[in-house]
C-alpha cells in the first residue's frame, strides 16, 4: 500500500512540474485551478469569480485543469486572464490531488482545487442551500475566499 501511494504520488508530482514548466507558473504569476468536478453551475460560478481571485490574490493569470469537456471548451471564455484550459485524465486528476493532498507542505500555494466534493476532505457541497447559501457564495467563499464578496441571495448571519 505505501509502495502505490508514493507511485501516485511520483505522478502526481511528475504532472504538476510539467505544468509549473509549462506555464512558467512561479515566474508568471499564474494560479492553476483545477476543476474536477461536471457541476456546470458551480464550475460557471467559480470561472465568473478568477478575476476577482486573481486581483485579490495578485495574480496575472489563471490556468485550468478540468475533467470536464464543458468546461475545458468554456473556460477562456470568462476571463481574458485565463491563459489556458487543458482537459485532463480522471487518472492525470486523481494523481495531481493526490500529490496535492499527502504533500500540501510543500506544495504550491498557486494550486487550489475548486470542487464541492474533493477540495482535501471539505465537502462544500453540504453547505449548499443552507440559509440560502448559493454555488456562487461557494465558489467566492468557500473556495476563493474573496473577503468583498457581497452574496445576493438570503443567507444571514
Amino acid at each position: 500500500m505505501i509502495i502505490k501511494t508514493v507511485a501516485h504520488a511520483l505522478l502526481g508530482r511528475r504532472l504538476w512540474l510539467k505544468v509549473k514548466r509549462k506555464y512558467n507558473v512561479e515566474k508568471s504569476g499564474a494560479y492553476v485551478i483545477m476543476m474536477p468536478d461536471a457541476d456546470r453551475e458551480f464550475n460557471q460560478a467559480a470561472l465568473r469569480n478568477i478575476d476577482r481571485y486573481l486581483d485579490y490574490h495578485k495574480g496575472n493569470m489563471a490556468v485550468i485543469l478540468t475533467t470536464d469537456e464543458w468546461t475545458a471548451k468554456s473556460a477562456i471564455s470568462f476571463s481574458e486572464r485565463i491563459a489556458a484550459a487543458e482537459q485532463i485524465t480522471e487518472h492525470d486528476r486523481y494523481y495531481l490531488h493526490h500529490y496535492y493532498q499527502y504533500h500540501d507542505y510543500f506544495f504550491s500555494e498557486r494550486f487550489i482545487v475548486a470542487s464541492l466534493e474533493d477540495s482535501r476532505g471539505k465537502r462544500l457541497a453540504l453547505v449548499e442551500n443552507l440559509n440560502g447559501i448559493t454555488k456562487e457564495d461557494i465558489a467566492c467563499l468557500g473556495l476563493f475566499v474573496i473577503r468583498d464578496w457581497e452574496t445576493s441571495g438570503p443567507a444571514h448571519g
